[in-house]
């Protein structure tokens, strides 16, 4: 939308700009922005001089309130310039006569019904975020915010209705910032599912229910149980309606079914309604995804009814699936009415469960849309008038086995080989094979699905072990049903069933790894195991039978929502459920410790991964330990969590600290060095001394040197914050004389302690000695990070090489504290060497990254330093703001200006950018924004920069 050739243009979508003659024009003074706020608002109405006072002196009316509303709006004319005309003074009151798309939440609010694309561009940063503290501007600022959302969510809609996989980026954002929202989570959902991440789908859905009861006592609508079940089922929608429809042919062979196949082709082509029907296993879905797969006529659609475990579902699960237009409660009637004019293939997969329910809606599809083939798969007949019933039988199963040849053409032996070969490429039958192969086709009485099941473990077996296990895990491939009402009938029993199909020692395995939610490795499995023939075999099954999904980027495997609570159910019922515990406990305990242990080694970066994959597993672990192994857990990992955005596991130590149970544990001291550190991390800098001052005394009261070296890191890095860096590099070379795994960080820290003292040779002599101490990529990266600051101070271009490479080698091993480190001291780098756009990037980026993991001294660390950027590119007053309150804020890194000539700190004095009475107005704002807003403020103006790179200037202030 150009909107650059219009007379006048007021912007509120953002900072407030006012554009005269396509030209900016500046309006200063908090008091007369609001009034043009006010005023381009309020539309063709106007407001009343006595609102326009009570609004912009809700709180203090001066005692001339009158006249300094006429005085403003005199100025504000003056502003207007050849639009002066336009300020219109009214009956009792004044108005701005804008345009059409003049003002931009206008041209939004347009553009937002026909290209909400176009309206979101529009948004420069949080409207009118600079007057959250007048009420009147509030209430509009809150309802240009739902307007940005109401519009990013109509964006994404659309994305996701014309099929764009891209969509998920930008949802996972959208639901972030507005986690309450549920259309917004509905989108999210959907956008998961869409790309193929039913789990993660699934996951989103429970995360917004539990997190909507959580802070508003509320349920979501009914449309995120229907989505649920929907994302369950894999019928998500993902094209828009319209768009050609494609079905994914089904993986593996379609074997012995050309007859059936041409015979269900032939049908459709002359019946509307066609069921495939035949126990379960025999191949329904199979067939019928394949015969969706080539329809050519129209468009094809699968939807499948798995999940859909009501009858009153039904309707709306087509609707959804569809994107039909169905206002209110669909029915069978609104359902085939919206499919009056469509040339359509609807394969409805599994509808034993709903067949009266799918009767009703093919009957009046049948009735109402000729265009609609329907492909119903079910154990029973629908029952439909003109149902065409297509009964698939089991493969004929060889009574012979003298003549190879003749036996490799049958289909239930052709059906054995290529699956096999599906998993084991280049297999074939080789004679003495065929007695057992034979016996294996009729235990499974030529079930498709029990054929599939048993070729793919020729992958890791010889077929006679195939034969020997098929009594304990193949032999109940026969579709027979275990549960009684319909919900048990569509996923207890297909669950159920999988599960009777694998050997006790699979079972077992199954049930063992039931209590892992976060899922497990190879490692795992052969720990838990216990000794139940070889794990990889098991493992092999268990992913074949679909009861286990691996994952191959990560060699870790995970069940499934349904299969875990089905297994659990499974545990309790055996009594194993405490035992099944114990040994996940167990588990997690050695896990925790692997990582602890190795973790400032060579394999860093594996067990980076380790840590964060296994981060449910820690936690549910806890939760059931007792009081030892939770305090083994948290030790373990805490040491390695302190350079990792882990604040989860950080809190871990402190609630053990603040636990009287654990007042006398013999890990007391390590518990309270622990705690301190976690006390740091999240800026609170007073608790973090006394906790390590606390561990200290009983340290070296019980003896406990590592704790020592953990509490004495902490004294150095709080002496550090504060600005004290001799007590820092003290304090970091005592810590690295204790066995605690950090002598390299504690002795580079010193280092650089030494550097911000002003001691440059102290510096280089403790750099170089950390660097011959160094262990890990965590230390290196580090270490690098210590170079570029001892070089930023002088020579900033020098620097940033340091500090691409720190960056390079923490990203490689998931040392996300020295990235960040890394990445502030790279913008300000870069701010001095005069790039400004880079800078600003970085610096908007960072800004984020430090709120997010909750690091209060370096996001105002870092906010120092943009400040400098906002200075450098004429942003006085935003910068005065920044560094106000930054001042004002508990936790935040000391800095003056001979802290700065030695280091990559930033130090302006705020009196040097402001005249006083400016100064008291920022100091006002800052009062009235809080903390969060000025965050908000700055992050919108580093964007700016970072887009428009071209200083620019204030012009100052006149104090109004």
């Amino acid at each position: 939308m150009d909107r650059s050739g219009l007379a006048l243009r007021v912007d509120v979508l953002g900072s407030l700009a006012l554009h005269v003659a396509g030209s900016p024009v500046d309006v200063p003074g908090l008091r007369r922005r609001a009034l043009l706020a006010l005023l381009a608002l309020a539309g063709r109405e106007g407001m009343s001089d006595e609102r326009l006072v009570d609004a912009l002196w809700p709180d203090d009316l001066p005692a001339n309130a009158m006249q300094a509303l006429y005085s403003h709006v005199s100025r504000l004319r003056g502003h207007l310039g050849p639009s002066a005309g336009r300020l219109e003074r009214r009956r009792n009151g004044y108005r701005l006569r804008l345009e059409p798309f003049e003002l931009d939440a206008d041209a939004a609010r347009r553009a937002a019904g026909q290209d909400p694309d176009t309206a979101l561009a529009l948004w420069r940063g949080p409207s009118l975020a600079e007057f959250r503290s007048l009420p009147a501007l509030e209430a509009e600022a809150l309802a240009l915010d739902e307007l940005e959302l109401q519009v990013v969510d109509e964006v994404l809609q659309r994305r996701l209705d014309a099929g764009d996989r891209t969509v998920t980026v930008d949802a996972v954002a959208a639901a972030s910032a507005s986690p309450l929202r549920e259309r917004t989570a509905l989108l999210l959902v959907r956008a998961l599912a869409a790309d193929g991440r039913a789990a993660e789908a699934m996951a989103a859905a429970q995360s917004f229910r539990a997190r909507l009861a959580e802070e508003t006592g509320l349920d979501p609508t009914s449309a995120l149980a229907d989505l649920e079940q929907r994302v369950a089922s894999g019928s998500v929608a993902g094209p828009a309606v319209g768009a050609p429809r494609r079905v994914a042919r089904p993986d593996g062979p379609m074997v012995g079914r050309s007859h059936d196949r041409e015979q269900v082709v032939r049908l459709l082509g002359l019946n509307s309604v066609v069921t495939l029907t035949g126990p379960g296993g025999v191949g329904k879905t199979r067939l019928a995804l394949d015969i969706a797969a080539d329809h050519d006529d129209g468009e094809a659609v699968v939807l499948g009814l798995a999940a859909v475990d009501r009858p009153e579902r039904l309707c709306q699960a087509v609707v959804s699936d569809l994107g039909l237009r169905v206002a209110g409660g669909a029915g069978p009637d609104d359902v085939a009415a919206a499919l009056v004019d469509r040339r359509l293939l609807l394969l409805l997969d599994n509808c034993e469960h709903l067949a009266g329910a799918c009767r009703d809606l093919v009957v009046a599809i049948r009735r109402a849309a000729p265009g609609v083939r329907v492909l119903a798969t079910s154990r029973v007949t629908l029952h439909v008038p003109g149902e065409y019933v297509v009964r698939l039988q089991p493969l004929p199963v060889p009574r012979v086995t003298s003549d190879l040849e003749a036996l490799r053409r049958q289909p239930g032996v052709r059906a054995f080989v290529e699956h096999a070969r599906f998993r084991r490429p280049g297999y074939d039958l080789d004679p003495e094979d065929a007695p057992d192969l034979v016996e294996v086709l009729r235990r499974l009485d030529g079930l498709p699905l029990g054929i599939e099941l048993a070729a793919r473990q020729v992958a890791v077996m010889p077929l006679s072990a195939v034969r020997e296990r098929l009594g304990r895990a193949l032999d109940l491939a026969t579709g027979r049903q275990g549960a009684d009402d319909e919900r048990q009938r569509t996923l207890r029993a297909t669950i159920d069933t999988s599960y009777r199909l694998l050997g006790e020692e699979q079972r077992a395995l199954l049930r063992a790894v039931a209590p892992f939610p976060g899922g497990v490795d190879v490692a795992t499995i052969e720990a838990v195991a216990e000794g139940a023939g070889d794990p990889l075999d098991l493992l092999h099954d268990l992913v074949d039978s679909s009861l286990l999904v691996a994952d191959p980027a990560t060699g870790r495997y995970r069940l499934l929502f349904t299969v875990r609570a089905y297994l659990v159910e499974r545990l309790v019922e055996a009594g194993e459920a405490e035992g099944a515990h114990a040994r996940f406990v167990d588990r997690c305990v050695a896990v925790a410790e692997r990582i602890g242990a190795g973790i400032f080694g060579a394999d860093e970066a594996t067990l980076d991964r380790l840590l964060r994959d296994e981060l449910d597993n820690l936690r549910a672990a806890r939760d059931l330990a007792d009081a030892a192994a939770r305090v083994r857990i948290t030790l373990a990992v805490n040491q390695a969590v302190t350079w990792r955005d882990l604040g989860e596991i950080w809190s871990w130590a402190s609630e053990l600290a603040e636990d009287p149970a654990f007042a006398e544990h013999e890990e007391r001291a390590a518990i309270l060095a622990a705690a301190a550190e976690a006390a740091r991390l999240v800026g609170d800098l007073d608790a973090a001394e006394r906790r390590a001052r606390e561990a200290l005394a009983v340290a070296a009261r019980d003896g406990r040197a590592a704790a020592l070296g953990r509490a004495w890191s902490v004294v150095a890095v709080v002496a550090h914050f504060r600005g004290d860096f001799a007590a820092a590099r003290d304090a970091w070379l005592r810590g690295a004389e204790e066995p605690v795994g950090d002598a390299s960080a504690f002795v580079g820290s010193a280092a650089l302690a030494a550097a911000y003292g002003g001691d440059p040779a102290t510096a280089r002599r403790l750099l170089a000695r950390a660097a011959s101490l160094a262990t890990c990529g965590s230390h290196r990266s580090f270490l690098a990070y210590v170079e570029g600051e001892l070089l930023v101070a002088n020579r900033p271009a020098d620097s940033i090489p340091h500090y691409v490479d720190a960056i390079a080698e923490a990203t490689r091993v998931g040392c996300t504290f020295v990235e960040g480190v890394s990445r502030v001291s790279l913008a300000s780098a870069r701010t001095r060497t005069g790039d400004i756009a880079g800078a600003a990037d970085d610096f908007a980026h960072l800004v984020g990254f430090w709120r997010s993991t909750g690091q209060t001294t370096q996001l105002w660390t870092t906010a120092r330093n943009a400040a400098e950027l906002l200075a450098a590119a004429g942003r006085s007053r935003s910068a005065a703001l920044v560094l106000v309150t930054a001042d004002a804020t508990p936790g935040a890194a000391a800095v003056d200006e001979e802290i700065a000539s030695f280091s990559g700190r930033s130090y302006l004095p705020v009196q040097d950018l402001l005249r006083p009475r400016d100064l008291e107005e920022v100091r006002a704002e800052e009062a009235e924004l809080g903390g969060t807003g000025v965050l908000d403020r700055l992050v919108s103006e580093l964007r700016e920069l970072a887009t428009s790179p071209a200083p620019r200037r204030e012009a100052a202030t006149d104090g109004s």
